[in-house]
């Protein structure tokens, strides 16, 4: 009943029939290795090989490898074309001193911005001079003799401009001490404090430190600019020359770099200065011994009456009287500082004398002149 013929062919048959029988998960593992691209991924770890292959990294140089920078600041340059008489721009960025590690040159190197191209690019070498562009404080000029910036080495007329007129530094070869360009200017100070030319001075000689190529400098019109570059601090003698003959003062400047701009005052007297002088001095504002308020006023009638605090009048005059001439160019210049609007004051210039009411006198000037007047006696005696 239970042959093992049959059994037996029916297990050839389904052997024969091979890819056509089975279950569907059969098909499907049947149909993937006949087809294995249109097989759907397994998971969504999926990996795919680059159709292009990246070369290596590559080592850009920029020659600034053994360099170190010792100044960066934008500006704008430009180049002098001979041809046309004409400033061209050359490019707007930074400009930057790069000094050598190992032969300690120092090269000037400029880049444009956003395209990075060299508009600058040359030794500074010690025969060159930086000088102040013509009728600008931000702008300077030098030329370079042998500038690469466009391939081979050409001598350029150039000049950059910085945004504002701010002293900067630039190396002055010796460590810890930039080069500091600074200029100095003599002007009178009228009443308001306003600054006026100097016109009464004939020259200014500047005394500067004996390091100095030039350490004496004349200059014979207002405002007397003195300017230079150096990188140390130091006290300098100006002398200034009247227009009387032999006439000078002297006085002592403190130069410092503390502040990029300062202003210095200092009082300087004219001894027993001309008329032409004193004209000269009055296109400032007033001159001690100038003539003002009016005598006979009621109020100085007043004045006259009372007896002006404890101060004796009368010794008061003959103490002025008393005093030495450098002495009585004190009293005048304090009496010209401390005067009011009803002081009466002349100033005889042609007889070299000065005539003052002392009862038109504020009472605190009263007082000054009586205390002074005093301790000159006291040092007398």
């Amino acid at each position: 009943m239970f042959g093992g013929g049959a059994k037996k062919e029916k297990k050839e048959d389904d052997e024969d029939r091979g890819d056509n029988s089975g279950s569907a998960k059969a098909q499907k593992a049947a149909a993937a290795e006949e087809n294995p691209e249109d097989e759907a991924p397994a998971s969504e770890d999926v990996h795919f090989e680059p159709v292009i292959h990246l070369t290596e990294k590559v080592e850009v140089k920029t020659n600034e490898e053994l360099e170190e920078q010792t100044f960066k600041m934008r500006a704008k340059l430009f180049k002098f074309i001979k041809e046309n008489n004409e400033w061209r721009e050359r490019g707007t960025g930074d400009v930057r001193l790069l000094k050598h590690k190992e032969n300690g040159k120092t090269r000037l190197v400029m880049r444009r911005d956003k395209t990075l191209k060299v508009c600058a690019n040359h030794y500074v070498v010690p025969d060159m001079k930086l000088s102040p562009n013509v009728g600008s404080d931000r702008s300077w000029v030098w030329n370079a003799a042998a500038d690469v910036s466009e391939g081979e080495p050409e001598a350029q007329t150039l000049a950059i401009r910085f945004a504002n007129s701010e002293t900067f530094d630039k190396p002055s070869g010796v460590e810890g001490f930039p080069m500091k360009s600074w200029n100095i200017e003599v002007y009178l100070l009228d009443e308001s404090g306003h600054q006026q030319p100097a016109t009464c001075f004939t020259k200014v000689v500047y005394n500067l430190h004996p390091s100095f190529e030039n350490p004496v400098q004349t200059f014979t019109q207002p405002p007397f600019r003195c300017q230079n570059e150096g990188w140390g601090e130091f006290d300098m003698t100006i002398d200034l020359y009247h227009t009387e003959k032999g006439g000078k003062n002297s006085l002592v400047h403190d130069l410092n770099f503390a502040k990029p701009k300062y202003d210095a005052k200092h009082q300087i007297t004219f001894k027993n200065p001309s008329q032409a002088l004193t004209q000269l001095l009055r296109e400032t504002g007033s001159v001690p011994g100038d003539q003002n308020g009016a005598r006979g006023s009621k109020d100085v009638e007043k004045k006259r009456k009372r007896a002006a605090g404890a101060v004796d009048m009368e010794k008061l005059a003959d103490g002025l009287v008393k005093l030495n001439e450098e002495e009585l160019l004190y009293v005048v210049q304090m009496i010209h500082d401390n005067k009011s609007e009803e002081t009466y004051t002349k100033n005889d210039i042609e007889q070299g004398e000065f005539h003052v009411d002392l009862y038109t006198l504020p009472e605190s000037l009263v007082k000054m002149l009586w205390t002074y007047v005093s301790s000159r006696e006291i040092a007398a005696a």
